[in-house]
Formats: C-alpha cells, sequence, structure tokens
C-alpha cells in the first residue's frame, strides 16, 4: 500500500513554527530544523511522508513541551498558506461554499484525514474521521480545527467577525492542553474523548457571505484545483470514481480495464501495486452508495438493495452487516434517532 502523505503546505508550517521557537528560546539565531526534508513528488504534487510529519511533531514536542502547538500555528493562519485551495476558499460567495470546499479537497492536502461536512436543518457537522493511527494526527487535528474558525473570520471580514462562532468542537483525543486555552480559541463548549472529530456550526452562520468573492477569480481557482485533483488522483481512486459513476449497473474488470485502455491483467497489477484489487473497490462502492441511500429515510430499503443488483434481501442484510455491524434498518433507525437528538 502507498505511503500516506501529507501537503508540504502543512509539512512547512509545522517547520516554520519550530525554527520560531527555537529561535526565540536559544541563544543562538540558528534554527533547529537548517534543513527540512525536501519534498517529494507525488501524482504531481509536492508532499511529505506521514512518517516525516510524525518525527517533525515529536521535535517540537520535544523541544518545547507542548503537544497543543497545533492551536498556536492554527490561531496564525492565512488562507494563502493552503496554496490554490486558500485562494480558492477567499472568492466563494459564502461559509458554507468554503466549508464544503475545504472538506472536499481537505484529503488531497493531507491524506490520513477523509472530512466531509453533514448538514441537518439547523446545524451543520464538520467531521475529520482518521485513517491512520499516527500519533502525530492529534495536534494535526487541532491545527485544522483552530485554523477553520480563524479563516471563517478572515473570510467575512471585520464587521462581520463577531458573528463566527461554533456551537460545539468535538475531539476523539484527550486534551493536549489546559481546558483555559481551548475554551479561549473556540469560545464555545469542547469535548474529548468522542465518538467523532467534528465542529458543530449553526447553519446561520455559514450563510455569511465572504467579503470581497468574486466569482469570476473563483472559477478560475476551481479549474485549477480540479486540475490539481485529477493529478492527484491514485490510479485505485480513478477506478473508484469510474465504478462510481457506473454504479446502476458496476462494470466486470474486463469492462473497467477497456475504459482505462488496458488489459484486465494490466489493471490488476496496478491495482496490486497500490495495494488494492477491483472487487474490494466494487465492494466499497456499494458500501458508500447503500450506507448513504439507507440513511435516506423516504427511501424503501428493498429498493436499495434492488437498485445494487443483490440477489436478495438476505443478501443485502449480510452485506451491510457487515460493513456496519448494523442491519440496514437498525442503522436507519440509528441515524433517525441521532438527527432528532441534534435538531
Amino acid at each position: 500500500m502507498n505511503q500516506l502523505s501529507i501537503s508540504q503546505n502543512y509539512f512547512g508550517l509545522f517547520a516554520e513554527y519550530l525554527n520560531k521557537v527555537t529561535a526565540l528560546n536559544s541563544c543562538s539565531n540558528k534554527p533547529l530544523l537548517s534543513k527540512v526534508a525536501a519534498p517529494i513528488q507525488k501524482y504531481g504534487l509536492e508532499v511529505q511522508s506521514l512518517a516525516n510529519m510524525e518525527s517533525l511533531v515529536e521535535r517540537i514536542i520535544s523541544h518545547t513541551g507542548d503537544s497543543s502547538f497545533g492551536l498556536d500555528i492554527g490561531t496564525d493562519i492565512h488562507p494563502s498558506d493552503y496554496g490554490i485551495v486558500g485562494y480558492a476558499l477567499m472568492n466563494c460567495p459564502d461559509l458554507v461554499q468554503a466549508l464544503d470546499l475545504a472538506a472536499h479537497y481537505k484529503q488531497m492536502m493531507n491524506q490520513a484525514f477523509d472530512t466531509h461536512l453533514v448538514r441537518a436543518e439547523h446545524r451543520s457537522y464538520y467531521r475529520v474521521k482518521l485513517v491512520s493511527e499516527c500519533k502525530c494526527l492529534a495536534p494535526m487535528i487541532e491545527f485544522d480545527f483552530a485554523s477553520a474558525i480563524q479563516l471563517a473570520r478572515f473570510l467575512v471580514g471585520r464587521q462581520l467577525y463577531h458573528q463566527v462562532k461554533f456551537l460545539q468542537i468535538n475531539f476523539q483525543h484527550a486534551p493536549l492542553a489546559s481546558l483555559d486555552k481551548y475554551q479561549r480559541i473556540f469560545n464555545c463548549p469542547v469535548q474529548f474523548n468522542q465518538a467523532n472529530n467534528e465542529i458543530v456550526i449553526s447553519n446561520s452562520v455559514l450563510e455569511l457571505p465572504i467579503r470581497s468573492a468574486n466569482p469570476a477569480i473563483l472559477k478560475m481557482f476551481l479549474k485549477k484545483v480540479k486540475r490539481l485533483e485529477q493529478s492527484s488522483q491514485s490510479f485505485s481512486q480513478r477506478v473508484f470514481n469510474y465504478v462510481t459513476k457506473h454504479s446502476a449497473d458496476i462494470p466486470g474488470v474486463t469492462q473497467a480495464a477497456s475504459h482505462f485502455s488496458m488489459s484486465s491483467s494490466t489493471l490488476k497489477k496496478h491495482l496490486m501495486q497500490e495495494g488494492d484489487n477491483y472487487s474490494a473497490i466494487c465492494d466499497s462502492v456499494r458500501k458508500t452508495i447503500a450506507i448513504k441511500l439507507t440513511s435516506d429515510p423516504t427511501i424503501q430499503i428493498k429498493a436499495i438493495h434492488c437498485s445494487l443488483n443483490f440477489s436478495s434481501a438476505s443478501a443485502f442484510n449480510r452485506a451491510f452487516k457487515r460493513w456496519t455491524t448494523m442491519t440496514p434498518t437498525a442503522y436507519r433507525r440509528e441515524v433517525i434517532h441521532d438527527r432528532a437528538m441534534n435538531n
């Protein structure tokens, strides 16, 4: 399996922080990290391995004795620190499109994060699922959440600055600093050891307009980001996207190979090199669609298993229980309960 990577932008911010605190706490002006690890090219992007990031985080904690430094970096962020994505954010019409855009492209910048924005009637949830057990991810989650409120306030400008407030912050990890520090930065309830890493935010806040937004400039940057996204995708992801587009009648491996102008054996070889296989990808597509449709109470469960070409309701139930440990009916009941509790 390919080694997980993060954007050089992320790594550079953390490396810059280490050099800054070193200069402040040392009689010498020589930075502790005088030469950062050289970025590598991966699918057209400058990236660092997650292992390098973990090593850097360990050095920062060792030097400062503070595991919550991600909060400090996040509160000093600027949209340009996110490169092209950051410039696109500055030209979105409102915060909801900016947050949705950030969630969509977050994994392109950090493969250890799987992010999505969930909209409910009165509030929304920006959730970050970790796809790695790397020790460096807790400070990075805190950096991500602290930068979210800082960016939101910057984007709306001084006149609307004080209207940007979160309803609640949930972290899966234990506190890395005093609770006062979290309260000072987020100014809302902050919970730890929770089921999800998430920001809970009122939809009225997300509707706030972004100052100086320019639709023409946004369109230009979105084209650039789209090209970057396409070049950053692994072959497995490209195959996943292809199967998803044809999920109504999932193609066989021969048909998929023909789409990519290669033989079935070559397609299987490329997927194997990335630690994947075609059957697993098709299963993942079915899982994604099944969970999405099952979460919608207006769709009959029978219609779901028919649309995904399961041979019977029992076959669909077995697959869904393998994916989620619950039957479709139980899963839908839990989703409805959670929505009622959050609204």
